[in-house]
């Protein structure tokens, strides 16, 4: 009899699609692509410019899906209460660095609709248990920061997209050349221990087009990339006619996850 191996993709996704479906997640699944123009119109929420298109057989055009929670919120209804979601997906997207477009295997999840404390910090807590799942008994640390404190602190600066390029890079020299306010500064500098994986670190904020409340980053020794990114977007729902909704979700790299054992 033929044993059948997992990929080490597939493998890593098992154990977190359990997690997620056991704390009440339904499992959501897309279509693999959307009309450009839909992505073409939010360009500015994704990680990349780059959006891998084909005409379909009606002549109209279309795309691989370069986001996960762009097609949820596109389709996603509001029934006034609070809706969980989790998926095990493919994304087509040139990553850093990089000069071609990558098929990236994401599982994660999205909480949306009149969300509380609680379900934020719900969401928060299985960003580290999936990194504690992944582990598998390395070390793991999730970075967390306030978004909607850097963007007050910028408060439209005219260099705001250099300046959290410089935090990102925690390139204080950067920061000081641009300006930047000196409260972003030290937090540039600054890092704290607030539990025994959780760490507040304001490198871990990304665009404010897009979070605009927590947003954390997951790393796991073995890997020195982001495993794991996500946040509280109550901004992308109001630009996609969401007005008042709340929203908060991560992906996880499948691929990275995968590799890990090999590091």
């Amino acid at each position: 009899m033929q044993q059948f191996m997992l990929r080490p993709e597939e493998a890593a996704s098992l154990p977190l699609r359990r997690l997620y479906s056991d704390c009440g997640y339904s499992f959501y699944r897309m279509s693999r692509f959307e009309e450009y123009d839909f992505y073409a119109d939010k360009k500015d929420f994704l990680m990349s410019n780059a959006v891998l298109t084909f005409t379909d057989a009606d002549g109209r055009l279309m795309a691989l899906r370069p986001d996960v929670t762009l097609s949820i919120i596109k389709h996603w209804r509001n029934d006034g209460g609070v809706q969980k979601f989790f998926y095990d997906e493919k994304v087509y997207r040139v990553p850093r660095n990089s000069a071609s477009f990558h098929e990236i295997a994401q599982a994660g999840v999205e909480c949306m609709g009149a969300l509380t404390k609680k379900d934020i910090d719900e969401v928060t807590g299985l960003a580290v248990e999936s990194l504690k799942i992944l582990a598998k008994g390395r070390r793991y640390v999730l970075d967390v920061a306030d978004a909607g404190k850097i963007s007050a602190l910028l408060n439209g600066n005219r260099e705001q997209n250099a300046i959290l390029r410089c935090l990102a890079e925690k390139n204080i020299h950067g920061l000081k050349s641009l300006n930047a306010p000196e409260e972003i500064i030290r937090l540039a500098g600054s890092s704290e221990e607030i539990g025994e994986c959780i760490r507040v670190d304001y490198s871990a904020v990304g665009s404010l087009s897009y979070y605009n409340g927590i947003v954390f980053k997951g790393y796991i020794e073995g890997t020195s990339e982001c495993i794991l990114s996500g946040g509280q977007y109550d901004n992308l729902m109001a630009a996609m006619g969401h007005e008042g909704a709340k929203a908060i979700g991560f992906a996880v790299n499948l691929e990275l996850a995968g590799g890990i054992e090999h590091a």
